[in-house]
């Protein structure tokens, strides 16, 4: 069966699921590489895994009541990262304290809610799978990936100034606060959203590699960021392929073939490097 689908990987899409599936990590390997290299920017990038951790207990929380827990989920990654926001800038010489504050309760939450919670329903939101998700699912990930591509571009000049100094933003009176809170609002939302899609605990995963990779071959903010998406879609596109004509975890293969794809851009670097010496 495996050589069935090798020899014809388009009758793939000839299933809805699929379809479904490959949309899904299309949208994500759109806008979750944007988000890392902004977080990366601000020295922030473990942000990603404390409110992918905040959103698993929102959707035990939903579980547990009966709501979508996409729901729940985006509630609780919002209240999480107006928290952490807070918390960072009342202990401006230690920020990562915020993280780990939050993480922890995060976490002891989780571990009470997930008695009450079905543990079938939520063991397959800690990695989810892009091919058990519905049209809905689909709508609702379209929504928030295109006005966080809106907002990525609308804002990409003050969110790039905020990320190198926010002082001289201030100097030169920029809505500081307001735009940080905004900015953590539109970050905690998508990272909600994409926890429930591809899993909880793979969400950092999918923003932290690709980017690591793009920032190694580009030294350019446009280029970091193009290249990181460019990686992030082919490293989905190969996982996807490779995870459905073996049956394997979608989820875990992308993130395997997302190291392959870092390790190959390490390695392409060092050597371009030795040629210039």
């Amino acid at each position: 069966m495996a050589l069935v689908y090798i020899l014809n990987p388009l009758d793939a899409f000839s299933y809805s699921f699929f379809v479904r599936g490959f949309v899904v990590l299309i949208l994500l390997s759109l806008i979750l590489p944007v988000i890392g290299i902004r977080l990366a920017g601000k020295g922030f990038s473990m942000i990603s895994d404390t409110l992918s951790h905040t959103s698993l207990a929102g959707i035990a929380l939903g579980l547990v009541i009966g709501i979508l827990p996409v729901w729940t989920s985006i509630i609780f990654s919002l209240i999480s990262a107006f928290l952490i926001e807070i918390i960072r800038r009342k202990l401006p010489k230690h920020q990562d304290l915020a993280l780990t504050i939050i993480l922890a309760f995060s976490l002891g939450l989780v571990g009470i809610l997930s008695q009450f919670a079905p543990s079938s329903n939520f063991e397959s939101y800690l990695f989810g799978s892009p091919f058990s998700l519905k049209t809905t699912d689909l709508i609702i990930l379209s929504v928030v990936v295109v006005v966080g591509l809106i907002y990525e571009v609308l804002f990409y000049r003050s969110n790039m100034a905020l990320s190198y100094d926010e002082n001289e933003c201030k100097a030169n009176k920029m809505p500081v606060i307001f735009l940080s809170f905004l900015d953590t609002a539109i970050t905690s939302i998508i990272i909600a959203v994409a926890s429930n899609m591809i899993g909880s605990l793979l969400v950092a995963s999918f923003i932290s590699i690709p980017v690591a990779a793009g920032l190694k071959i580009s030294h350019s903010s446009k280029g970091s960021h193009l290249a990181s998406v460019i990686i992030s879609l082919i490293s989905s596109i190969i996982g996807l392929f490779i995870a459905y004509t073996f049956s394997l975890h979608v989820g875990g293969i992308i993130v395997m073939t997302n190291i392959l794809g870092l390790i190959i851009c390490f390695i392409s670097s060092s050597i371009n490097a030795k040629k210039c010496n």
